[in-house]
């Protein structure tokens, strides 16, 4: 982040608790249930942020409309999305052997300032 913090945009979005203690538990220390109104996301949210110091913007997944950004994008559990200048997406990073090699999305941040210049 603080590579990129003045060339782009970035933010989070807190999408379905992925192993919410009401549908998979999987006996982490932090159990919430699966959200049922945007308050009970928002109030989660932000019990992330203050624990971790969380410095990205973070947006939530409204349950009040639906969850509309899981319902296009398909983000679970995790991914990582580069949006270019013509505010196309770019790049959709998807784990490979369960993780993320943070050089391939370096390089598609990169590509997208680069083309944008």
């Amino acid at each position: 982040m603080d590579a990129y913090k003045h060339r782009v945009d970035m933010v989070t979005v807190y999408i379905e608790e992925a192993h919410a203690s009401d549908e998979w538990p999987i006996g982490s220390r932090v159990c919430y249930t699966q959200p049922k109104c945007d308050a009970d996301r928002i109030t989660i949210a932000l019990n992330f942020i203050k624990a971790t110091d969380y410095r990205i913007p973070l947006l939530i997944d409204p349950v009040s409309l639906g969850n509309p950004f899981s319902k296009e994008y398909n983000p679970w559990p995790i991914r990582f999305y580069v949006v270019d200048g013509k505010k196309r997406l770019s790049y959709i990073a998807a784990p490979i052997a369960g993780s993320y090699p943070l050089e391939l999305i370096r390089n598609a941040l990169d590509e997208a300032i680069q083309q944008s210049q």
